[in-house]
């Protein structure tokens, strides 16, 4: 009866009811040895045709945070590298650390995607959820993913005369699987 008790007081913190309607999450299943956040970045150039090498500074600088804890950048992707796109993979063990503690509390995760760039050459960015099944770690490339990501940025609306930024938000209810549980005895 217990049991039944906390999973009852578990749902309810999970959503919130504002006069009659009830607000509710998306859920996120991550698996904390095996999933990823990785960040998809290219440059999308509107001059023709384009020069990667001028100016050899410019770029894209991108940050990802869950929880408003940073665990990727915020970093710069120079234009130069940026020929074909760029896969950023977030610090697996502070991604882990983050989404512990956001477990341990009431289970929602705030993600948010953050770029900066030129407001003549687009940078486009896209968050996607990744899961190595074989835990290997390696280099993913620099092909598209054949998904849809979990959120994408391009700006459109300059920040002042020649830079944008844009940022993406998205509160999902956090679900750890294959994470240990511990399990309080109860004695009668």
């Amino acid at each position: 009866m217990r049991a039944l008790t906390f999973l009852a007081s578990a749902r309810r913190r999970l959503a919130f009811t504002v006069g009659r309607v009830q607000l509710v999450y998306p859920r996120l299943g991550i698996d904390l040895e095996r999933d990823s956040f990785v960040v998809w970045v290219r440059w999308v150039s509107s001059e023709q045709p384009p020069s990667p090498a001028e100016p050899p500074s410019q770029g894209v600088r991108v940050e990802l945070l869950l929880n408003r804890n940073s665990v990727l950048g915020p970093t710069i992707v120079y234009r130069r590298d940026l020929a074909a796109p760029v896969f950023l993979r977030a610090n697996h063990l502070r991604v882990a650390e983050v989404l512990r503690a956001a477990a341990r509390g009431p289970g929602r995760l705030d993600v948010q995607l953050v770029i900066h760039g030129s407001i003549a050459h687009a940078p486009y960015a896209a968050l996607y959820l990744a899961r190595d099944e074989q835990r290997t770690g390696e280099s993913i490339g620099a092909a598209e993913l054949p998904g849809t990501p979990l959120l994408q940025v391009q700006p459109s609306t300059p920040a002042d005369r020649w830079h944008v930024a844009g940022q993406a938000n998205l509160r999902v209810t956090l679900e750890l699987e294959g994470a240990r549980r511990h399990l309080t005895v109860l004695r009668d």
